[in-house]
């Protein structure tokens, strides 16, 4: 009786250790990973890899502006991916890089994959264990009715290749969808404005159904193979152990074996059955869980080319300089084409330089380059041609990223804000500010006045992308965050787009700033304020310059292309 209840209360501690030791590895393995995934997309991908063609549609005609926009909105700003719907192929996985989809793979495939290399493995490892003792067991009692026990083991085994080869098809599509209406819940909801103005979110429910519709039809064709099989299985084995009985029966009846050894015979066949079973069901799974890392792997690894990973394994270098060495930055002769169309050159030996306390504008139609010539000089790019160099000729890009971010700030026509406090935006680019520097970028950008009506101050929580403050209030929080890294050369991407008057106060603020500090600033824009405040004028047509000169040269000529461009303002 004391050794059954040893037996009795040993394996219900064996029971709990393995329950809580499973689960705690699983968890363990599943942020892990996901710590590792989240890294590599941040710190080793660029920019174009969360822009597939279909999101960055201004990359097809030249216009860099789709991709820089995506920068600024995390990486998908710009994903106008056909509503998300990718081809689906039997043959390859797709990994898609809008946020939500990313999302879905952090959160449902990572814990797949932890899953298979905590539980499924130990279930795995028991059901051979199993396997093994009942066979072993079997072998002993009687070798000949073994034939019987496994003689639908072959058959079985077919049937499992069979089912797993349909799981893994089926699977790797169900997760697609799944990620699609992922990407798509996540785009409308981010752009909730414009559907409820369109009045279309009867037709956007509609179509999110239609993508749960699909994911569960997926589910069905997969739950109904893994019931075919698993009713297959059952009624196999069932026959297996009838044959057991009536040829085991027949042995007992001719005293070649004892009804005792018979029941022990069963046991183990029903133990043999029982480990098979587990073993198929850990099979089928891990063919799930190979679909799920091969994704998550994908957003990791991707599957560039070699000449691709030659080209963009690192925007970045390792190296530093002091910012206060650098006098200029400039592009000679640069050329640039996104990896997405790769024949389109957005920009067709472009030469330029800013100069610490000069102003350029430069301009042109949408289209032209002017924002992919800002991400260059920001080094967000890496020209397929060409240098961007500082003015001891150091290549920007053998720069480390904390480098490469004191000498160039961009304040882009749609800037991002996290869902923090103003004074955790504006500190963003430069953590370790004091108080006095940020009180210094506050007022030279111009963010005092509505700063004092906000109900708590710098401490006011902006709400996601900035959402409770108004288009103006966000363009001078982004040149105060910009100001605030003390960088040698500011650009401002069309920076009174969301502006009203007192927001181009703040601009000429900015100009008048970098004038008396020394900086540089590149203005992309038309507005007329700003443009009289600029030393030099750059036209861009189709990625290349076609116009240079002062704002007097340039308006007094009225063949040239700034007169084309601006009539109204000349």
């Amino acid at each position: 009786m004391s050794s059954l209840a040893v037996v009795v209360l040993g394996g219900g501690v064996a029971s709990f250790l393995r329950t809580v030791c499973l689960n705690r590895a699983q968890d363990s393995i599943a942020a892990r990973l996901r710590s590792q995934l989240f890294g590599a997309l941040l710190v080793h991908r660029d920019l174009e890899f969360y822009q597939s063609p279909s999101s960055s549609g201004g990359d097809n005609n030249g216009d860099g502006e789709g991709a820089d926009t995506a920068e600024e909105d995390g990486g998908g700003g710009g994903d106008k991916d056909d509503d998300a719907k990718e081809e689906l192929n039997d043959d390859t996985t797709i990994v898609a890089t809008s946020p939500g989809a990313i999302g879905s793979v952090l959160a449902e495939d990572v814990s797949k994959v932890s899953e298979i290399l905590t539980t499924t493995l130990a279930n795995t490892i028991r059901s051979a264990c199993s396997v093994s003792f009942a066979t072993l067991n079997m072998i002993r009692i009687n070798p000949s009715l073994l034939g019987l026990s496994i003689s639908v083991v072959p058959l079985i085994g077919s049937a499992a290749v069979v089912l797993n080869k349909f799981v893994k098809k089926v699977s790797a599509k169900q997760f697609e969808v799944k990620a699609q209406a992922a990407s798509f819940a996540e785009e409308r909801i981010s752009h909730i404005a414009t559907v409820k103005t369109s009045c279309r979110e009867a037709d956007e429910v509609a179509q999110y159904d239609q993508l749960q519709l699909e994911a569960a039809r997926l589910g069905r064709a997969v739950s109904l193979a893994k019931g075919a099989f698993m009713g297959f299985m059952f009624a196999a084995s069932s026959g297996a152990l009838f044959l057991v009985f009536q040829t085991g029966g027949k042995a007992v009846s001719a005293g070649r074996m004892t009804s005792g050894q018979l029941t022990s015979f069963a046991t183990y066949t029903f133990l043999l059955g029982l480990g098979t079973s587990g073993i198929m069901k850990a099979s089928s799974e891990m063919e799930q869980g190979i679909v799920c890392a091969g994704r998550m792997y994908g957003l990791m690894a991707g599957e560039e080319t070699d000449e691709d990973v030659a080209k963009t394994k690192s925007v970045s270098g390792t190296g530093d300089i002091d910012p206060a060495t650098v006098d200029s930055i400039s592009l000679d002769n640069v050329s640039f084409a996104y990896r997405s169309n790769p024949s389109n050159k957005v920009l067709k030996g472009v030469s330029l330089k800013v100069e610490r306390g000069k102003v350029i504008a430069l301009l042109g139609k949408n289209g032209s380059g002017k924002s992919t010539t800002a991400s260059l000089l920001s080094a967000v790019y890496r020209p397929q041609s060409g240098t961007v160099r500082t003015s001891d000729g150091t290549d920007i890009y053998s720069l480390s990223r904390k480098a490469q971010s004191h000498l160039v700030q961009v304040v882009a026509q749609h800037p991002a804000f996290f869902d923090m406090s103003v004074r955790d935006n504006v500190t963003y680019t430069n953590p370790n500010a004091t108080e006095d520097e940020v009180k210094e970028a506050l007022a030279n950008a111009n963010c005092n006045g509505f700063l004092s009506k906000l109900e708590s101050g710098a401490n006011y929580r902006v709400g996601r992308n900035g959402s409770k403050l108004s288009g103006g209030q966000r363009q001078r929080l982004a040149l105060a965050r910009a100001l605030l890294s003390h960088p040698r050369c500011l650009i401002l991407d069309e920076p009174t787009s969301s502006l009203d008057a007192e927001g181009e106060t703040a601009v000429v603020d900015a100009v008048q700033t970098c004038r008396k500090q020394k900086r540089g600033l590149l203005l992309i824009t038309h507005r007329a304020k700003t443009l009289e405040l600029c030393d030099e004028f750059i036209v861009l047509e189709d990625g290349e310059i076609i116009e240079r000169g002062s704002f007097q040269n340039l308006k007094s000529n009225k063949e040239s292309a700034l007169f084309s461009l601006m009539p109204d303002l000349l």
